[in-house]
């Protein structure tokens, strides 16, 4: 079969933003040097190579301003053999829900309809995550990702994939036509000199007048950034240089002083609330997840419901955690069946029917793509990877959330739509104390299988939370090598420690992939964390932010890193450490 392959791709700041707003409350670009999203490079890569081996055709698409062109010229570069670009100053400030139903109508202007639609699983300068899934909704297709692997079967009429997920993967098959998230580690990326492009008249330039009529850019977004906020500073660096076992010892005594190694003190934890049984509800979607990701969730979803003066009802998989009572839920909804294309339909007429205040779900793959679904069908959009909630007064009460937004800020999103959809990064949501056990009703919602979908094993929850919840965390970064890992072993074992990695380690598959912390990965909240060998970029560093110690070591003095950290170490790294490891086990062992 000639394969028809379409790869959807961003144009990104390289580097850190600026993260300012600009007169028009959209996150301000101007002036920054621009690239290809690293995982759209792999999309373009894929649908090249997918294309060629089939004897079909390939196109890159991209929505975005006129500088945007070079990455389709790019693409072109690489071997695509059609570029569209879309481009309009109405689509300004388009959230994900407005970026989706451009695209999805740009799709439509081609003269083959595509057999597979290839996006990055992710970007660096949001990470969304939702727009493939958004975009599979609005087509009436399936989607499955992100993949490390995809190649079509004997027929040409489905997709063999292996999925990533945080705890390992999973051989998915997909009919087509199909939309695929194609993770970062699945081949090598699609790189051209730019002396290489084509003329930016290789490219077919549409714009709105171009596509059926829609509300584009912000009157069409359902969810906004109301503004953003610095991300509070926190860190008092102190940085040492000088004979390793001195610094070492240094090291630790200024930890000493501050107070690292001390048990926290004991604090009457919040409880979760008791919400009002018979208000405003707030919905919470219990994925196959992390229990402390559940609890930490439900515990957010009734600390809103008490402000908007209402219940929380959990609606779960029949994989989920049972002790939803204690965590915050008022009322429970079993869902038979777990796809999520019929998950999110089934959902949109339950929620048709109730209109809750708000739908949560964690930042994982299931929850994305239900809610990122729903978002679609309900038109409400959807506050995405959020840190924090909050409740905007007013006639009507918002609800808005933080999340980091690149150059070391936090961007406040709102929501205008109805029932206002976000996910969150449970990891870092406080864990309230469980409330009394009681009986709740559990009502079973029936869902269809989706028969597009074909699974070799189902998910299943796991100790995922293991990092998000660590005490201590050691981050490696790309200074440090595979095969000097163990050395770090015995500050792991003292500490009780969980390993954690940059971006770039992962996708060297030097750590898996749900060890990341950053912007694209976990964020994290540990007592301690030990940064080895990092530059200290601050799209990791937004995923370890609240972290209470930051103890760093490099041996550049100029690494971003030791603006960022408490303690700073500038040596070589497996110099310091065996140090370290007996001054701390002097600490550990007298508790001092």
């Amino acid at each position: 079969m000639n394969l028809i392959v379409t790869a959807l791709v961003k144009q990104v700041p390289k580097g850190d933003h600026s993260g300012r707003l600009d007169a028009d409350g959209r996150l301000e670009r101007a002036g920054a040097i621009a690239e290809m999203n690293p995982w759209c490079r792999r999309a373009v890569a894929q649908a090249v190579r997918l294309a060629g081996e089939s004897g079909g055709r390939s196109t890159a698409i991209t929505m975005g301003p006129p500088a945007a062109a070079d990455v389709l010229r790019e693409a072109l570069a690489w071997g695509v053999d059609d570029a569209l670009h879309l481009t309009d100053p109405a689509l300004a400030g388009s959230d994900c829900l407005v970026t989706a139903r451009a695209l999805a109508s740009t799709i439509g202007l081609l003269e083959d309809r595509p057999d597979l639609i290839l996006v990055g699983a992710s970007s660096v300068d949001g990470s969304t995550g939702a727009v493939g899934a958004m975009l599979a909704e609005l087509l009436g297709v399936p989607f499955t990702g992100p993949v490390l692997s995809l190649e079509p079967d004997e027929t040409g009429r489905r997709l063999r994939t292996t999925v990533q997920y945080d705890t390992g993967t999973e051989e998915v098959v997909v009919d087509l036509p199909a939309v695929v998230a194609v993770a970062e580690r699945s081949c090598p990326p699609a790189k051209a000199p730019a002396e290489s492009w084509p003329p930016a008249s290789a490219v077919r330039r549409v714009t709105t007048a171009d596509l059926a009529p829609g509300r584009w850019g912000l009157p069409g977004s359902p969810t906004k950034v109301a503004q953003v906020h610095p991300a509070p500073l926190t860190r008092d660096p102190v940085i040492f240089r000088g004979r390793p076992q001195t610094q070492a010892s240094r090291a630790v005594t200024e930890l000493l002083a501050r107070g690292c190694f001390e048990a926290p003190t004991a604090q009457a934890a919040e409880v979760v609330p008791t919400p009002h049984p018979l208000g405003t509800e707030v919905v919470a979607l219990v994925g196959p997840g992390p229990v402390a990701g559940t609890r930490a969730l439900l515990g957010a979803a009734a600390a809103l419901a008490v402000q908007v003066g209402g219940a929380v009802t959990a609606v779960r998989t029949v994989q989920s955690d049972d002790d939803l009572a204690r965590w915050g839920a008022d009322s429970v909804v079993t869902l038979s069946a777990d796809e999520p294309r019929p998950v999110a339909a089934v959902l949109a007429e339950w929620i048709r029917e109730r209109s809750p205040w708000a739908v949560l779900g964690a930042a994982l793959p299931w929850d994305r793509e239900v809610l990122a679904r729903l978002a679609v069908a309900s038109g409400a959009g959807l506050m995405s990877d959020l840190v924090s909630l909050s409740v905007k007064p007013g006639t009507t009460p918002r609800l808005a959330g933080l999340k980091p937004s690149g150059g070391g800020t936090l961007a406040e999103i709102v929501s205008h739509g109805s029932p206002q959809i976000a996910t969150l990064r449970t990891g870092l949501l406080p864990l309230r104390e469980p409330r009394a056990d009681r009986e709740l009703t559990d009502h079973l919602l029936q869902v269809p299988a989706d028969p597009a979908i074909h699974r070799a094993e189902r998910r299943t929850g796991s100790d995922g939370d293991a990092l998000d919840r660590a005490e201590v965390v050691i981050g490696i970064g790309r200074g440090v090598q595979p095969e000097t890992y163990a050395e770090l072993e015995p500050m792991r074992v003292l500490l009780g420690a969980e390993l954690a990695a940059t971006r770039k380690v992962t996708d060297e598959g030097w750590l898996p992939h749900g060890r990341q912390v950053g912007i694209t990965g976990r964020s994290i909240a540990p007592r301690m964390y030990l940064a080895v060998g990092l530059s200290g970029n601050l799209n990791h560093l937004a995923g370890a932010s609240r972290a209470g110690t930051v103890l760093a070591i490099n041996t550049d003095p100029a690494a971003e890193i030791f603006a960022q950290c408490d303690v700073g170490l500038v040596a070589d790294w497996r110099e310091v450490m065996p140090h370290l490891v007996d001054r701390l086990r002097v600490v550990v062992g007298t508790g001092r």
